[in-house]
């Protein structure tokens, strides 16, 4: 009987690993369409997992590279999303003025490096990091707020952009928790990878 019991327990544990190894955690994914320097999108990743306390990685991408407007690389984007991705967030260079677009039903966010690039390495890492953050409160459904110094609030130029703060005010980030939770994002686990190749 004591064999049986053991028996039993080992099957029963090792069902729940292979359960537990089998589930990906959910998380907010920045894609490099092959445009932006690593760096200038680790140091994003960095600032928005420590400040929006969900798991947040970069991913490389280049299929996604060179597809030409927002439309035909949001379609591409829906393709490659995964099922833990609760938000794609893209990095590519396109023609136009538009600095972001997102469609918070498919999670999808495209940032427009093109347009908010300048030779200042500091200026243009700083609206990399504002453009993630926007793209994750938009990609989550929370709308632009009028708060003055919250990162989602509306502007007018790129000069404006740069006097932005960089986060959410105190009523954003609490909303932004709330849905976070709703869609299963949790506290990120430090031993995770932080840079990876699209599957």
């Amino acid at each position: 009987m004591r064999k049986i019991f053991w028996i039993l327990m080992g099957l029963l544990l090792t069902g729940c690993l292979q359960s537990s190894q089998g589930t990906q955690e959910q998380t907010l994914t920045i894609v490099n369409a092959t445009v932006v320097d690593a760096t200038v999108l680790e140091q994003a990743r960095a600032f928005a997992q420590q400040e929006l306390r969900v798991p947040v990685r970069v991913i490389d991408n280049p299929q996604l590279a060179g597809l030409g407007d927002f439309q035909t690389l949001e379609n591409a984007a829906v393709q490659a999303k995964q099922e833990n991705d609760v938000a794609y967030i893209v990095v590519a260079e396109l023609d136009g003025e538009e600095h972001l677009t997102v469609n918070a039903d498919s999670g999808i966010a495209i940032i427009n490096a093109k347009a908010l690039y300048t030779d200042d390495t500091e200026v243009f890492t700083g609206r990399i990091r504002r453009m993630v953050m926007r793209a994750a409160a938009f990609s989550l459904g929370l709308p632009p707020t009028p708060d003055p110094f919250c990162v989602t609030r509306d502007y007018r130029s790129l000069q404006d952009l740069d006097r932005m703060g960089n986060n959410y005010s105190p009523p954003w980030q609490a909303r932004f928790a709330e849905e976070a939770a709703k869609r299963g994002l949790q506290p990120p686990n430090p031993a995770d990878p932080q840079r990876l190749a699209a599957p």
